[in-house]
C-alpha cells in the first residue's frame, strides 16, 4: 500500500499486513499504549519511505495514555544486526492509542522533532487508534521543516 502527501513529496510504502500485525500486539497490551520501531529503506530518489519491518520496543514504560521507550544497548545491537543482515535501517516509530483516535499529541510532536535533529531528516510516526473491536483509525505522520504532515 502507498500513502502520499503532495506537500512534502514523500510517499510511504508498506505491506497491507502491517496494521493487522500491530493491532495484534496492541491487544496483548490493552488497555495500555505500546509501540516500537519502523525499519526499512528509502528509494534511490528519496521520494519513498519503504517500511519493511517493525519491531516492538524492548524496554519501555506505558499506561493507557502514554508510551515511552528506551533505546538501550540491546536495541542498538538489534538495529545493527538487522542492518548488517537485511540492509534496512530505522526510519521511524509506531505506537497505539487505546480507545482513541490516531491524532498525534504534543509529546508525539516533540519526539519527532528530536528524532529529526539526528540522522533521520523525515522521521515517520505511525499511530494506531484502536479498541477491542478493531482499529478505529490510523495515520502516518512525517516531520518535515519543523511541522508534522499527516498521511491518512
Amino acid at each position: 500500500m502507498i500513502k502520499s502527501n503532495s506537500k512534502i513529496g514523500l510517499e510511504i510504502e508498506y505491506n497491507h499486513n502491517l496494521l493487522n500485525e500491530l493491532y495484534k500486539i496492541a491487544l496483548i497490551h490493552y488497555p495500555n499504549e505500546i509501540g516500537g520501531y519502523l525499519l526499512g529503506k528509502y528509494s534511490e530518489d528519496k521520494k519513498t519511505a519503504i517500511i519493511v519491518k517493525h519491531i516492538s520496543a524492548l524496554e519501555y514504560s506505558n499506561s493507557p495514555v502514554s508510551f515511552k521507550h528506551v533505546v538501550n544497548e540491546e536495541t542498538k545491537s538489534l538495529f545493527f544486526k538487522i542492518f548488517e543482515e537485511e540492509g534496512i535501517h530505522y526510519i521511524g516509530e509506531w505506537h497505539t492509542h487505546p480507545n482513541s483516535n490516531s491524532s498525534y499529541s504534543q509529546t508525539d510532536f516533540n519526539a519527532l522533532k528530536k528524532i529529526a535533529q539526528g540522522d533521520i531528516e523525515t522521521p515517520v510516526l505511525l499511530i494506531i487508534g484502536f479498541d477491542k473491536k478493531g482499529i478505529i483509525d490510523y495515520s502516518f505522520n512525517v516531520f518535515f521543516n519543523k511541522k508534522i504532515y499527516k498521511y491518512e
